[in-house]
């Protein structure tokens, strides 16, 4: 088995003796403070001109927090990052349309912040590089652990 298959085993393992209550599952410590998403909006997306690079800040809450969001002209992207609620550790999110129609959405649940700190190939952080399309333009994103 490879040193990272022993590694995640460990983490699993570690996770459930948080979580069974030798330890406590409810301490914030060991989270970020606050995730980063990249992004890139191409108002056409078969090519470069116009296209914008912005990086939204997303700062971690606790309970019910209101989404950081960044818009562009066709799209607006939408991310939560919950350290502590009655749902659990979560980051949400949610792409939509200029009417509010949603075209991209997903749920990363997460135990004690290790999870978020996972880089893949290409520095796309823990959601992997994502793509989104409306209306001919394209947003590309990535989040990581700031």
């Amino acid at each position: 088995m490879s040193d990272w298959g022993k590694r995640r085993i460990g983490d699993f393992l570690l996770s459930g003796i948080v979580c069974a209550g030798l330890v406590s599952c409810s301490s914030t410590a060991s989270l970020p403070a606050s995730l980063t998403c990249a992004t890139q909006y191409r108002p056409d997306a078969a090519t470069m001109a116009g296209a914008l690079s912005e990086t939204l800040a997303v700062p971690r809450v606790e309970g019910f927090g209101q989404a950081e969001a960044q818009t562009f002209p066709a799209m607006t992207l939408g991310v939560t990052f919950v350290g502590d609620a009655p749902e659990g550790r979560v980051v949400n999110v949610v792409v939509t349309d200029t009417a509010g129609e949603v075209l991209f959405s997903t749920l990363y649940q997460f135990t004690d912040g290790h999870e978020l700190r996972t880089d893949f190939a290409g520095e796309h952080g823990f959601t992997g590089l994502n793509y989104v399309y409306s209306d001919g333009a394209m947003l590309q994103f990535s989040c990581s652990a700031a």
